[in-house]
């Protein structure tokens, strides 16, 4: 924080940051530093490609969708994949294999449509 109490946003420049740097020994110092070098040494920040998130998402969703159709019981699916396809497809995105809304926490429906 700055002396009139606004937020900088910077890391480094903080009261807790600066209390546990003053408590590290010089071996932890030196590690840390060494720790830094490799991951920066390794990132080329120039040549580094964008990733476009919606191409990911889309990849997501067809990695999910792909598990349905394969006959996984939506209940299997992990709370973040079940937000993805409710993001991208609507809350009611079970329907589309004859799923119930119960059936995203237990099996109730025996037969989907994996048509």
């Amino acid at each position: 924080m700055s002396k009139r109490g606004e937020v900088t946003g910077d890391l480094f420049d903080n009261p807790m940051v600066n209390a546990a740097r003053a408590a590290m020994s010089d071996e932890d110092k030196k590690k840390y530093e060494e720790i830094g070098e490799q991951l920066y040494n390794t990132i080329d920040f120039e040549k580094t490609d964008y990733v476009d998130p919606d191409q990911k998402m889309a990849e997501a969703v067809a990695c999910i969708e792909a598990q349905l159709q394969s006959g996984l019981h939506p209940s299997f699916l992990e709370k973040n994949e079940k937000a993805v396809l409710d993001d991208v497809r609507g809350n009611e995105w079970y329907k589309k294999w004859g799923y119930v809304k119960e059936d995203l926490d237990k099996i109730v429906t025996l037969k989907p449509n994996l048509n």
